[in-house]
């Protein structure tokens, strides 16, 4: 097991030309358009920050302006996924997101350039603050509202490229991203419209619309994780608050993950015994107060449980919470196979239907509270799997295939901890911890292989 420290030692300088708005290259209604329930949730409205590492192209390749590439593959994609063009507002008096869509509107591009080789800043393994000049900042609106998308390519010396894009989680899930990156680098590639049509029809994820066909009366319905009881008991850490915040990336190899799984009887997936093992050493690496409590939340897919299906293309949020809260000492002194298990069993739960339908309620509830996410203290942890949303996938536009994916998370939200995908196996898992506690974290991980 081994990390990669996200701090440079060989700063370079990104210079990025004037913002280009680029509209759709044919014509669009013009629209308001409501979002899902699951999109309202106000703990999704961010920017979800990712930049792409491309290898130079091949020299049999003739890729001489990459940058204007994807700008018309930009405008292309646009015709089919409008609804990125448009602005997000957040209602004054309902608290829900309204997307409002427009021909005049586009997308914020910038084309941007680096003195530099890939390979001299190791394609972006050691990067920290210095990835913000790959992404495009935000761009204030005046008029109110402001855009659920932009991009950023920067081209290196070497002929290699990043594309780097700010996308409104309020629009997309990690499932719907990929969905559209795909559609940018196959209308890149020079197809002529994208292998999956993007659907909106988010009518269909409302508390609503939603049914469960009578199988459940309210009354039984399932009592989820109540957050304002972990908050005001939540754990506290001698590390925490403080400014400074570290980001890393673990590899964790698949003779890790194998060694893993033997402290376990019985079946357990990598994603199990993985987030059971990071949740108990971040406890331990933060040394959070015993009495205190800990909370670990997934995201759990949908889209195969809802009736009827979802319509292929759907790109909205489609997931659902699956929480476990524990006593902090608890979480410290337990066998990695009994944080398994709850996991498993919150995994379980949160595929029911009835489960679903109550956390659509819980959001309502919310909406209604109109609450603002805050940044928090380590004593929770947010996992987000990436391994199966296809971000290694080659599509062919003259590049060499994707050498790096690097999520941009913003330091104030150290809960959130992400699984990556990993060319030669294992997984990449990426955490944000405080500086002091970060080299407790990775030994917590690599001496629990060694018991």
């Amino acid at each position: 097991m081994g990390s990669q420290g996200m701090s440079s030692s060989s700063p370079f300088v990104v210079n990025r030309s004037q913002v280009v708005i680029v509209k759709p290259s044919k014509a669009t209604p013009e629209v308001s358009l409501s979002l899902s329930t699951f999109d309202n949730d106000p703990y999704l409205e961010t920017l979800a920050k990712t930049v792409y590492v491309y290898a130079p192209p091949s020299p049999k390749e003739n890729v001489h302006d990459p940058a204007s590439l994807f700008q018309q593959a930009l405008s292309d994609a646009l015709v089919y996924y409008y609804p990125l063009a448009g602005k997000l507002h957040r209602g004054s008096d309902d608290h829900r997101l309204e997307l409002r869509c427009s021909p005049v509107e586009g997308v914020p591009f910038v084309r941007a350039s680096a003195d530099c080789t890939l390979s001299s800043l190791n394609y972006l393994e050691d990067m920290d603050a210095d990835l913000y000049q790959l992404v495009p900042s935000n761009v204030a609106e005046p008029t109110g509202g402001y855009n659920p998308l932009a991009l950023q390519i920067t081209l290196f010396a070497c002929g290699g490229i990043t594309l780097a894009t700010a996308l409104s989680h309020s629009l997309c899930d990690g499932f719907g991203a990929s969905q559209f990156f795909k559609a940018l680098t196959e209308l890149a590639a020079g197809n002529t419209q994208p292998s999956i049509i993007p659907v909106w029809d988010r009518h269909c994820l409302t508390s609503n619309n939603f049914s469960i066909n009578g199988q459940v009366e309210d009354g039984q319905a399932p009592k989820l994780v109540d957050f304002g009881e972990a908050c005001s008991s939540v754990a506290t850490s001698p590390y925490t608050p403080t400014n400074d915040m570290v980001c890393e990336i673990l590899n964790v190899t698949p003779e890790d993950i194998s060694q893993l799984k033997e402290k376990v009887a019985g079946e357990v997936t990598t994603l199990e015994i993985l987030a059971a093992h990071v949740w108990r050493s971040r406890c331990r690496a933060l040394k959070l107060s015993p009495d205190g409590t800990s909370l670990f939340g997934m995201a759990v897919g949908i889209r195969r449980i809802v009736d009827p299906p979802l319509p292929e293309g759907y790109y909205g949020n489609a997931f659902v919470k699956a929480n476990v809260a524990m006593k902090a000492g608890e979480l410290n002194n337990s066998p990695l196979s009994h944080v398994v298990t709850l996991i498993k069993e919150a995994k379980r739960a949160a595929l029911e239907k009835r489960y679903v339908l109550e956390q659509l309620r819980e959001i309502e509830r919310t909406l209604k509270m109109n609450v603002a996410c805050e940044g928090g203290n380590g004593a929770f942890m947010l996992l987000t799997d990436w391994r199966q949303l296809g971000l290694l996938d080659e599509v062919d536009f003259g590049y060499g295939g994707s050498l790096n994916i690097i999520p941009l998370v913003p330091k104030y939200l150290p809960d959130i901890c992400i699984f990556l995908p990993r060319k030669h196996g294992g997984v990449r898992v990426l955490v944000t911890l405080p500086k002091t506690a970060m080299s407790n974290f990775k030994e917590h991980m690599i001496n629990t292989l060694n018991l």
